[in-house]
């Protein structure tokens, strides 16, 4: 199969999920992973059902249990995609859960304005970064709490810092050193 682009899409971070990171291609409708451990490179295809509607607008995801997932926003509905292996080791897509964003955002599906956008993922926390006409939202994936951030006019990528550092001079030096500070 021949790509329109092998370059990967640099609205959205890599995920790191046991070992390897994964990049969401751009204009593809597929998932670049790089093995850390072995250094190799390999392509995983999305599912027939959402390539044409994701081209521009799905997030590579690290779901429950630390599997790898995509989140994908068709209109005014999301779908939460998980990879599976069986016990022969064979790997497929399995849809794990459809969400009506329109219901849980509160937005109009009739504005073409209001649909929602995939701007970022958090992945500490799971949490999708939506943006919509209205501003920019949160959605959890595992609880589907949603949360107004703010409102904005025009579409842009959001890269959410979950932790940092303390400043330490002594970083290195056998003292505590720097301390990582998560949700502050």
């Amino acid at each position: 199969m021949s790509y329109r682009s092998t370059s990967i899409c640099m609205n959205y971070p890599c995920v790191l999920i046991e070992g390897s990171c994964y990049w969401s291609l751009a204009h593809g409708p597929a998932i670049l992973a790089f093995d850390l451990d072995s250094q190799s490179l390999n392509v995983i295809h999305l599912p027939l059902d959402v390539r044409d509607l994701a081209h521009y607008d799905f997030s590579v995801v690290r779901m429950e249990g630390g599997r790898l997932g995509f989140f994908v926003v068709p209109g005014f509905s999301a779908q939460l995609w998980k990879w599976n292996s069986d016990c022969d080791g064979a790997a497929s897509w399995v849809l794990e859960r459809s969400i009506e964003l329109d219901k849980l955002l509160s937005l109009n599906p009739d504005d073409e304005r209001e649909r929602p956008i995939v701007a970022g993922f958090a992945e500490d926390n799971n949490v999708v970064l939506l943006w919509a006409f209205v501003g920019v939202l949160t959605l959890q994936l595992k609880s589907l709490h949603s949360k107004k951030l703010f409102r904005v006019k025009c579409w842009f990528c959001c890269l959410p810092f979950e932790g940092v550092y303390t400043a330490d001079a002594d970083i290195g030096a056998g003292r505590d050193g720097a301390k990582l500070l998560h949700n502050t």
